[in-house]
């Protein structure tokens, strides 16, 4: 009876197996660990290789991403860059007064095709806040300059750009009483 106190049962393979407490229990916790990082490592192996076999077709010239337009290489970019990007967007955006009223607040993502020559076409929004927001979102994307272009193997393509646009509620300004 003493000796049962000592003891440990396992399972496996639906059979019960004696185990003392202290060393092969220890064993036992560290070879279950052990299986579990390899089978870890061969998921992840078996994922790394099919994502590189994805990899290899991407790069085929038949396969197009995105809305029907090729992959490029080198993103089209707003004239001056992401700082000047902002910079219009600050300048240009109108924050809507109903928006502002309701205290409504969102990120509305607009989608556009920016093309060989670097002219912003078909803006459309690809996730909505409201109503108010993406007509304002829209506004100011159709008013954008010409882009410098994306180019694949240094010609210019047609490049899809997703362009997330954050409305945050401007603080409401008071009018002093003379």
């Amino acid at each position: 009876m003493a000796l049962n106190r000592h003891l440990a049962y396992a399972q496996t393979d639906s059979r019960q197996k004696k185990l003392p407490n202290s060393s092969k229990r220890f064993r036992f916790e560290i070879q279950i660990r052990a299986m579990k990082k390899i089978t870890f490592l061969l998921a992840l192996a078996l994922s790394t290789g099919t994502y590189a076999q994805n990899d290899k077709n991407a790069a085929s010239p038949k396969i197009q991403k995105g809305f029907g337009v090729t992959v490029a290489q080198i993103q089209p970019q707003f004239p001056g860059g992401e700082d000047s990007l902002h910079s219009f967007l600050y300048q240009n955006l109108v924050y809507p007064e109903i928006a502002r009223l309701n205290h409504t607040k969102g990120r509305v993502y607009v989608g556009f095709l920016v093309d060989r020559t670097g002219k912003v076409l078909n803006p459309r929004v690809l996730s909505s806040a409201t109503e108010e927001l993406d007509n304002e979102a829209l506004r100011v994307v159709s008013l954008m300059p010409v882009w410098i272009p994306g180019t694949k193997g240094g010609t210019p393509v047609d490049v899809q750009y997703i362009l997330p646009i954050d409305f945050i509620t401007p603080p409401l300004i008071q009018k002093k009483n003379d």
